[in-house]
């Protein structure tokens, strides 16, 4: 047996493999961040709506698990059509809501587990918003398996800008191979008068990552030359409230962006009550899905949504903004 020639292939074997397991990777990783935010509409635009200050908004936010439902592992969400009929069950729900702009976390944008679905535009158009902005947390492909996930902003009004938060990471690996959390900052025009909308999803992995990034929106905000509304998964609960928890020096996420003076939130005062529980859905126990308006704004509504097509119920606020 020649092998020498034998072992020529085996590495000629061992390459191959190797390009079609890096390639599709680096490629993916290297378009990543192109496709990080990017603002999209209808071909059927709504007539531009004359300004009518003080007039109320309706926001909502809503993190969708990437269109699973309630099961734990998003590749245990169900067939291509059942992932459709829970997608058209989420845009009837956001019908319903009927807000000016919804905030979404955990949005697939054909991603491999969710059928290859871009569920921002499939929101969007069933939904009935023109206007939606799509933002990348994570971004890879392996073969043929894509994974490409973050947060999503539709809205009945224009969006004249979206850029990108970056928030901080787990670790300095896991962005350069797959991504981070981030967070995604548009100005929309609400009938004439702009409005800073920030939709932003901060790290499960310790309050002392969340602590840093309710940091960096506050900082974001006491320098927005525009009122600002923030809303998302926060993952983090004010102290007081049940399941809240803390760093090592006492810090908390919530309280943080509570500190820095710029918003109001609603629950404002601590709260045991369930039916204003966000998560979960199955068995509601804390909130950390929150809504917070310029502090000079007012909340008129806010309600919680017995909804059980994600492990987090939805939110919505009918707020006014400040007439002066």
């Amino acid at each position: 047996m020649n092998w020498s020639f034998t072992r020529c292939r085996s590495v000629r074997i061992a390459l191959v493999l190797i390009a079609i397991c890096v390639v599709p990777f680096a490629a993916s990783r290297l378009a990543s961040p192109w496709r990080c935010v990017s603002i999209h509409t209808t071909d059927r635009l709504p007539e531009p709506q004359d300004a009518t200050p003080g007039q109320q908004l309706r926001v909502a936010s809503y993190n969708i698990a990437h269109g699973r439902g309630l099961v734990d592992s998003n590749w245990d969400g169900g067939s291509s059509v059942e992932r459709l009929r829970r997608l058209d069950e989420i845009a009837d729900l956001l019908r319903e809501m009927d807000a000016d702009i919804v905030i979404l976390n955990e949005v697939d944008f054909e991603s491999s587990w969710s059928h290859s679905v871009n569920q921002a535009r499939y929101l969007a158009e069933h939904a009935g918003y023109p206007y939606w902005v799509e933002q990348r947390n994570y971004d890879f492909r392996i073969l043929t398996w894509t994974w490409r996930f973050g947060n999503a902003v539709l809205s009945r009004h224009p969006v004249s800008e979206a850029d990108v938060i970056p928030l901080p990471g787990f670790a300095a690996w896991e962005t350069i191979l797959a991504g981070k959390k981030r967070g995604v900052d548009c100005e929309i025009t609400v009938r004439g008068q702009p409005v800073r909308v920030i939709g932003a999803h901060l790290s499960h992995r310790s309050e002392s990552l969340r602590v840093n990034s309710a940091r960096v929106l506050s900082e974001i905000v006491s320098s927005s030359r525009i009122p600002a509304i923030v809303a998302g998964d926060m993952n983090s609960t004010p102290s007081g409230f049940p399941r809240s928890i803390t760093t090592t020096d006492g810090a908390n996420a919530m309280d943080t962006l509570d500190a820095c003076g710029w918003f109001r939130r609603s629950p404002a005062q601590v709260t045991n009550d369930e039916v204003g529980f966000t998560f979960h859905s199955a068995r509601p126990r804390s909130i950390i899905d929150w809504i917070l308006i310029p502090r000079r704004w007012d909340f008129l509504r806010y309600e919680v949504l017995a909804s059980g097509l994600s492990d987090h119920r939805p939110i919505i606020a009918d707020v006014s903004p400040a007439t002066d």
